[in-house]
C-alpha cells in the first residue's frame, strides 16, 4: 500500500500534465483559426469595397495567409476558393498575379491617418 500510493499520484500528475497539453493545443488551434478567418473576413471587405489600394491589401493579405503556417490545412481549400471567388474574378487572373508578385512597401502613417 505505501508503494502503491505515490504510483497513483505519479500517474495523476502525468493524465493532469497529458490532458493541460491536449487541452493547450487545441486552444492554440482554435485561436489560429479565429484569426485566420478574421483576416480572411477583412480581406474580402476590402476586395469587395472596390477601392483600388483597398483591393490591393486584400490581395495581398490573402496571398499571403495561403503561404502563411497560421492557416491549417483543414482550412486551405475554404481560403483558397474564396480568394479564386473573390479576388480573381474582382480583378482579373492577370491583375491578381501581378498584386500577389509585387514587392510590398510598408509606409508608416502620419498620425492623422495612421
Amino acid at each position: 500500500m505505501t508503494v502503491l500510493s505515490p504510483l497513483l499520484a505519479l500517474g495523476g500528475v502525468i493524465l493532469g500534465a497529458y490532458l493541460t497539453r491536449k487541452s493547450d493545443r487545441e486552444l492554440d488551434t482554435w485561436r489560429h483559426r479565429e484569426e485566420t478567418m478574421r483576416m480572411v473576413r477583412w480581406a474580402v471587405e476590402q476586395i469587395l469595397e472596390g477601392d483600388e489600394a483597398g483591393t490591393d491589401a486584400g490581395v495581398v493579405t490573402l496571398r499571403s495567409l495561403m503561404r502563411s503556417e497560421l492557416l491549417q490545412p483543414e482550412d486551405y481549400d475554404l481560403v483558397a476558393a474564396l480568394t479564386a471567388a473573390v479576388a480573381i474574378d474582382r480583378v482579373g487572373a492577370a491583375a491578381y498575379a501581378e498584386i500577389a508578385d509585387a514587392e510590398i512597401e510598408v509606409v508608416e502613417g502620419d498620425g492623422e491617418h495612421g
